[in-house]
């Protein structure tokens, strides 16, 4: 398929990418908070964002399939009705004092994202082979507007509900993906000619090793922040008490280091090479563990979350280029599917498991389970560095 390079089609993709993360971002501040409040017992405090992690894991490859059959657009769009309406129903699930709506909720959302994760992708179907690095980077840059509203409305909606902690953050996140409709109306993303062949059968590509080094990189680069993230709240909130203004500061600037660096991470990528990016990737997040470990103040975990989010930029940016580099366009929807139900598995676990390591063992056990990951990426890293040293970039 003949690709060309659509400016107004990755800003609105970039825009829906921001008000998705938004509504993200409003849940990993207040969702284990209000599972702490909600639940029958403490270590259930994270189960609707694990839940919401495993219907996110469910979603991703029935609708990169769907996204081959219909188009990425009305999938894209689907998502986003089903978004508005579960972060609504979280809302009344905390007004009528319910965990097990909430978590409920918290699944269809997770349906919602399991959709949204396709934005960087959709970008890729409107770019050039050269340009796609810079696509990916721009979409995913579009988070930075959600690290910087996320937090202000997880701030500023605590009490809007009177006597009803934190629903009206919710209400103010179903509205942010009202929004989100209007700015995907106007997407036009061009579609896969198909072949007698279809492209390459799946277990082509688990025998590639460009694609599962990228599909590790991005499954276990996600999984690990998501792991170190999820337990971030309740570590500052209820354990060292810097309370919840503190809380939504350390996850807002986190954020910020997730997807500020995305406006040069494509650049970065083609002069540098993306083994390069990777490796760095893989550092930040080895100090991150190191200062997360070192104290117990504000800075500590506020130079712990943001080194954590710059390491998961270079990790998950750098493994999607992987991951998209080795297939065609009409291969990429469902090699991407299969990436993402990866990445979403381990999230989905990782956040669950936080949850329970925490709440038994606290939060020096939990750094310091992190660095089996840590390991497997290093190795997964310097195999790739030591036998594909020059990557060459499948062209469609």
């Amino acid at each position: 398929m003949q690709q060309t390079s659509n400016t107004g089609n990755v800003v609105r993709l970039a825009i829906a990418q921001a008000l998705s993360m938004t509504t993200m971002n409003v849940n990993i501040i207040n969702t284990a908070l209000v599972g702490s409040l909600l639940a029958p017992v403490a270590w259930l405090a994270t189960l609707g964002l694990s839940l919401q992690f495993v219907a996110s894991m469910l979603t991703t490859l029935p609708a990169s399939l769907l996204m081959v059959r219909f188009g990425r657009r009305p999938v894209l769009i689907g998502g986003v009705m089903i978004a508005a309406f579960a972060a609504f129903l979280q809302g009344i699930a905390i007004v009528i004092d319910h965990f097990v709506l909430f978590c409920a909720a918290s699944m269809a959302l997770g349906i919602a994202h399991g959709c949204a994760s396709f934005y960087r992708y959709a970008a890729t179907d409107c770019a050039t082979e050269k340009e796609r690095p810079k696509a990916i980077s721009y979409v995913m840059a579009g988070g930075l507007m959600a690290a910087l509203f996320g937090p202000e409305i997880a701030r500023n909606t605590v009490q809007w509900v009177p006597d009803y902690l934190y629903a009206g953050c919710y209400f103010s996140a179903s509205a942010a993906q009202l929004i989100s409709l209007l700015a995907l109306a106007g997407v036009k993303i061009p579609k896969p000619t198909r072949t007698r062949t279809g492209g390459r059968p799946v277990g082509a590509f688990i025998r590639n090793s460009v694609f599962v080094v990228g599909m590790i990189c991005a499954a276990i680069g996600y999984a690990l922040m998501s792991y170190l993230m999820t337990a971030t709240p309740l570590q500052v909130v209820n354990v060292a008490q810097l309370g919840t203004s503190a809380n939504a500061t350390i996850i807002q600037w986190h954020v910020v280091a997730m997807f500020a660096p995305s406006f040069f991470t494509g650049n970065l990528i083609q002069r540098f090479g993306i083994i390069k990016i990777l490796l760095f990737g893989l550092l930040a997040y080895i100090v991150a563990m190191i200062t997360a470990l070192a104290g117990n103040q504000f800075s500590h975990y506020f130079i712990a979350l943001f080194l954590l989010g710059l390491g998961w930029n270079f990790l998950y940016i750098g493994g999607s280029t992987l991951v998209a580099s080795v297939a065609t366009a009409e291969e990429r929807g469902r090699v991407q599917g299969v990436a993402d139900l990866a990445t979403t598995s381990l999230v989905a676990m990782a956040s669950l498991t936080a949850g329970g390591l925490h709440s038994q063992f606290g939060w020096d056990v939990l750094i310091l389970t992190g660095c089996v990951p840590v390991v497997i990426l290093a190795c997964g890293l310097g195999w790739l560095g030591f036998y594909q040293r020059n990557i060459t970039l499948h062209t469609s």
